[in-house]
């Protein structure tokens, strides 16, 4: 594997995702990885805010770009899955706390039905 250009960090993580650009870049990679100029067209963007975006997405650990043996002047980009890990455990916390809360929100509702049932 590559190298890759920064550790995985939660908030390089959602600065980058911030921009629905990055996002859709994200996507895009997602189903297979690409050279620059592929990429640009896929997301319909100039290879120059392309190139201002894919450094943001490097620097954030969220992309990685590889040469071809063939040519070293060739770049391949590759969406790097462990750098979404610190993401993935956030929002797995977060979804805990309202699984907490949704089920203690039950409880209080289904008791208060009781209550009222007794009281009749």
């Amino acid at each position: 594997m590559p190298q890759i250009s920064a550790k995985p960090n939660l908030d390089a993580a959602f600065a980058a995702l911030a921009d629905a650009s990055r996002r859709e870049m994200i996507r895009t990679l997602l189903h297979k990885p690409k050279r620059a100029g592929e990429l640009a067209q896929s997301v319909n963007m100039s290879p120059q805010a392309l190139s201002r975006h894919l450094r943001v997405l490097r620097k954030a650990g969220l992309v990685f770009e590889a040469g071809i043996e063939s040519d070293a002047r060739v770049r391949v980009y590759s969406v790097h899955p462990a750098a979404f890990q610190p993401v993935q455990q956030w929002l797995a916390q977060v979804e805990e706390m309202w699984r907490a809360q949704l089920h203690a929100f039950k409880a209080y509702v289904e008791s208060s039905r009781r209550g009222c049932k007794a009281k009749t």
